[in-house]
């Protein structure tokens, strides 16, 4: 018998590179089929060749039995396929309702003229949002959004042009739990119309959860197909590494040393309020919350990207009432953004333009760049970070893990002591995490301090020495490692109080 989605000896190479090799993969009606594998793997590439961004250089698709082909997204869509990419593809200036509906707005004849149905239009966005419990505007612009509600807009958008396969690459990974869970629902729901799902995700617990079959890939080849009730998740891990991985969170126990960092009093336009802790040389400190807790307003009024703030901040016993970014580097604090931000790298620069992009002096002579210090000097920390490209290799042609190493190794190059990582693993396969958690873990032996924004519990319990829980603007509640479970930090994050828990 046939199933609904068939892709057939799929093949595919960039240059000389084979990413695909003869790529079989099936998904029946109202069934959820979880791809999986490490960054490079090509289950990216296998759905932007179901979506229509790429084509195949051989293989065969066809769609309730009949043979399709799919030159260009427009094609895609018409088949009723669909995809919600991990990097949000938003116009920020539109508003919700205007993005959910651009291209098929519904209309009303005026006389002799056809007019969008503005009414209709945000009448039906408003059916949309209140199913996913969001309590925005319809006409509020999409930049005004934090990143899981934009990324709930363009789920909405999916599900309004009726589509009868949804491909979700990495679809939590800027969302809450309490999203994640809103998202889940839905996906039950979705799957009872009949809609097929791909669910591509480096989270193998949700994997768990919400698929019934997965298909791992390792090296552009499937290395697996079965059910999900029939694997446990360290057969899943093995598969996509080739090994056993023997720790996924392997914390050190680090001596803390002097205090870093202190803040008193923070508050920013409202947003964060009264917001106080310490952070001492040697410590990782998690800081997490639900979607609007403030926790990347925090991160961004520390490094000087927000301000002016009230409140006070100290850097090594010295007092800020003021802080820019050129503040912040020059006294050893440093802000590493999260990959899908866009924030953190050059994309169409090479690795070694970005990782000494943050100390150019180093790499000067009478006011000019030496290329070959620069190269010199990246090489260094490329071979340090495991990063595995060459210097003038550009960035946008890197591994979502290995764009993250870049990240680290340009603020290593500027000998920072204090290190804001805001979603440190965030769309990054579990070996690479691991890779990350190590560097990490290097950066606090060698004496730095850490703070690690995270919607990810168990890498914040994990990693973290102390954990700051975070509720609508203020901290809510600290808890030491030994103290914290998933349970409480739920408990805080929406809103608990330590009187009543």
């Amino acid at each position: 018998m046939c199933s609904f989605l068939e892709m057939k000896k799929i093949t595919k190479s960039f240059s000389d590179n084979i990413v695909l090799n003869n790529v079989d993969f099936r998904a029946d009606k109202g069934q959820v089929h979880a791809l999986v594998g490490e960054n490079g793997a090509g289950k990216s590439t296998l759905m932007k060749i179901l979506a229509g961004l790429f084509t195949p250089d051989s293989g065969e698709i066809y769609i309730d039995g009949r043979r399709v082909f799919i030159n260009n997204p427009k094609q895609a869509q018409q088949l009723g396929i669909s995809m919600i990419y991990q990097e949000i593809r938003l116009f920020p200036d539109l508003n919700i309702a205007e993005n959910i509906f651009i291209g098929r707005e519904p209309l009303r004849k005026l006389k002799w003229v056809r007019a969008i149905d503005w009414d209709k239009l945000y009448r039906e966005t408003r059916k949309y949002l209140d199913y996913f419990g969001l309590e925005v505007n319809p006409r509020l612009p999409v930049n005004a959004l934090s990143i899981g509600q934009q990324k709930f807009v363009e789920i909405i958008k999916a599900l309004s042009q009726n589509a009868s396969i949804i491909i979700m690459d990495e679809p939590t990974a800027a969302l809450t739990e309490h999203e994640t869970e809103l998202l889940f629902k839905a996906i039950k729901d979705i799957k009872k119309l009949g809609v097929t799902i791909i669910y591509i995700s480096h989270r193998i617990e949700e994997i768990k959860r919400i698929a019934d079959l997965v298909t791992v890939l390792r090296d552009g080849e499937v290395v697996q197909t079965c059910s999900v009730d029939q694997v446990d998740i360290n057969t899943i891990i093995k598969a996509m590494a080739g090994k056993e991985l023997e720790d996924r969170y392997p914390k050190l126990k680090v001596k803390t040393g002097k205090e870093l960092l202190r803040v008193e009093s923070l508050g920013f336009e409202g947003r964060i309020r009264n917001i106080s802790f310490s952070l001492r040389k040697g410590e990782i400190l998690g800081i997490t919350g639900l979607s609007g807790s403030g926790r990347h307003t925090l991160a961004k009024v520390l490094f000087g990207i927000n301000g002016p703030y009230e409140g006070q901040i100290h850097i090594n016993g010295k007092v800020f009432k003021t802080m820019t970014p050129h503040i912040a580097k020059m006294n050893g604090l440093c802000y590493v953004t999260g990959i899908a931000t866009g924030e953190g790298l050059i994309s169409n620069a090479s690795i070694s333009e970005n990782i000494t992009l943050t100390n150019l002096k180093r790499i000067s002579k009478m006011g000019f760049i030496d290329k070959t210090i620069e190269y010199r000097s990246s090489k260094d920390l490329i071979e340090r970070l495991e990063i595995t490209a060459g210097e003038r290799e550009i960035v946008n042609n890197l591994s979502g893990g290995q764009q993250k190493k870049v990240i680290f190794a340009k603020w290593l190059f500027a000998n920072a002591k204090v290190l804001i990582i805001d979603e440190p693993t965030a769309g990054i396969d579990i070996g690479s995490k691991v890779d990350i958690y190590n560097i990490i873990n290097e950066l606090v032996l060698s004496g730095a301090s850490v703070i690690m924004i995270s919607s990810d519990l168990p890498e914040i319990m994990g990693m973290c020495d102390r954990i700051v829980v975070m509720f609508n603007g203020e901290i809510r509640k600290i808890f030491n490692k030994e103290e914290a479970s998933q349970e409480k930090i739920l408990y805080f994050a929406s809103g608990g109080e330590d009187s009543v828990c």
